[in-house]
């Protein structure tokens, strides 16, 4: 298993395209690359059929995947609102790679296994990985993740929603020999392959845990018995006065994803935003789902909380021996979120040493927490493939 990655911010195509496909020779064989992710900014979607058939003639062999983006990462770079291109490939030995395009009315209309299975090409007992990217305009983004759950329980999807676009048909997903404007392309992989996946949601939390009282819909009317404005309440006035003012300023609520364990850190909660407020019922509407049992605690999230939970995450994978690494981060982060570009990446090379890494910056980031697969916001999911004799 080989991977090798390129970026390029050079603003005409061709010269692009030069950049990104140079430096690969060195890392891997053009003839055995086997899967190839390419990421282009709006500035390239002219000559997005150009591009993508100039990387078809390099890696012949190739399933290529991708989509247009706000921004390009790659090697040791994140590019933002500028003219770029990321490339990564790999060569993946005993590895089935199935690329598809699931377009909306098959999201709709498949009933069961079988309609899923013919969609995207593996069956649960392969034990795949799913890699894909789409259109948030002409799919429903949340309904796809909530199939993949469903059929294929346990398999990690990682990717993003394209962000280059303000509109229907704007955005050009890259599925295999084809672009499409609409719909989710994607891959799925099975065989000899362990995928590692890291979702670091840039949050601590504050205060402690509560259990959900009552609630119904997306609506949190108490937490511990107690009204839920209230329980916030007590938990800002407790906070040192830096906490508060982040609390202030973002504050989000993480709901626990595996209630079996005794305590709960990084990763274990599902981060959900905090969208209003009644203060005469003293209610909390969270953009989820305010299931009565579920542990919540209170969450806040700035550039130091969100450095430390991907460090917390990634530490763990130090010594092992990552091949290739696939970047998905939320466009709020970055420049948004630190004053210098390169955040995200700068972590996994310092970590992880010089693991080829490809990836953009997502209107939307794919990644499991606790085992299950969610449609993210401000995360950096990753993924991180290393080899498997199993």
């Amino acid at each position: 298993m080989r991977f090798a990655s390129s970026i390029s911010s050079a603003p005409h195509a061709d010269q692009a395209v030069e950049e990104l496909l140079a430096p690969i020779d060195s890392r891997v064989t053009p003839g055995m690359v086997d899967l190839a992710l390419l990421f282009i900014t709006a500035h390239f979607e002219d000559e997005s059929e150009s591009v993508l058939g100039q990387v078809q003639s390099a890696f012949s062999n190739a399933i290529i995947m991708g989509c247009t983006a706000e921004g390009a990462i790659g090697l040791d770079q994140e590019i933002e609102r500028a003219p770029a291109m990321s490339l990564i490939v790999a060569t993946l030995p005993e590895v089935r790679i199935r690329p598809f395009h699931v377009t909306q009315d098959q999201i709709v209309g498949a009933r069961e296994l079988a309609d899923w299975e013919r969609v995207v090409g593996v069956s649960p007992e392969s034990n795949p990985v799913f890699i894909a990217f789409g259109d948030p305009f002409t799919a429903d983004i949340s309904a796809f993740v909530d199939q993949v759950n469903r059929y294929f329980p346990g398999a990690p999807l990682i990717g993003g929603v394209a962000s280059a676009a303000r509109a229907p048909q704007e955005n050009r997903l890259f599925g295999a020999t084809e672009i499409h404007r609409e719909g989710i392309v994607g891959v799925g992989l099975a065989g000899q392959l362990t995928v590692d996946t890291v979702v670091s949601q840039g949050c601590r939390p504050i205060g402690k845990p509560f259990v959900i009282t009552k609630g119904e819909r997306n609506v949190v009317h108490e937490l511990g018995g107690r009204a839920a404005l209230k329980r916030l309440q007590e938990v800002l006035v407790s906070l040192p006065r830096e906490d508060e003012a982040l609390a202030r300023q973002a504050l989000l609520i993480g709901r626990v994803i595996d209630e079996r364990k005794a305590s709960f850190s990084h990763g274990d909660f599902l981060i959900q935003n905090i969208i209003g407020v009644d203060k005469s019922s003293g209610a909390i509407g969270v953009n989820g789902y305010a299931k009565v049992g579920a542990t919540v605690q209170f969450h806040v999230r700035d550039a130091a909380s969100a450095d430390e939970d991907l460090r917390a995450l990634l530490t763990p994978y130090a010594d092992k021996d990552v091949r290739g690494a696939m970047l998905f981060g939320c466009n709020g982060r970055g420049t948004n979120m630190w004053p210098k570009p390169g955040h995200d990446i700068g972590v996994i090379r310092e970590i992880l040493g010089d693991v080829p890494t490809g990836g953009f910056f997502c209107g939307g980031e794919f990644g499991p927490v606790g085992g299950t697969n969610f449609v993210h916001g401000f995360t950096a999911s990753i993924g991180l493939f290393r080899e498997s004799h199993a």
